[in-house]
């Protein structure tokens, strides 16, 4: 049973690492990409329970999207981008990256 664990969960790091996602509007300096979704990470924090659950949640995951959303940007994949993006990825595996215009 182990092993069948493992060896889906390999499949699917290897099978999501080329399906990286950033948050991109067009038109946006990346600077300003980077700050708005700090500015939403700090907002989900304030409002969630993350200090006694210990880890960022699916609740805090869905309050950055809709956040992102309404400041309007999309969830955009990496091989989507325009070339002549600065693109930065997640620290967090699984987690959206930012892209923007070149500061």
């Amino acid at each position: 049973m182990r092993l069948v664990t493992v060896g889906i969960l390999a499949s699917i790091a290897v099978v999501s690492g080329g399906c990286a996602k950033y948050w991109y509007q067009d038109g946006k300096p990346f600077r300003e990409t980077r700050r708005d979704l700090a500015a939403c990470q700090t907002e989900a924090v304030r409002c969630s329970d993350i200090g006694r659950t210990h880890g960022v949640g699916s609740y805090e995951q869905e309050f950055v999207a809709e956040c992102m959303q309404r400041k309007g940007y999309q969830l955009v994949p990496e091989k989507q981008l325009p070339r002549r993006v600065k693109r930065e990825s997640s620290p967090v595996f699984g987690f959206p990256g930012v892209a923007g215009n070149m500061d």
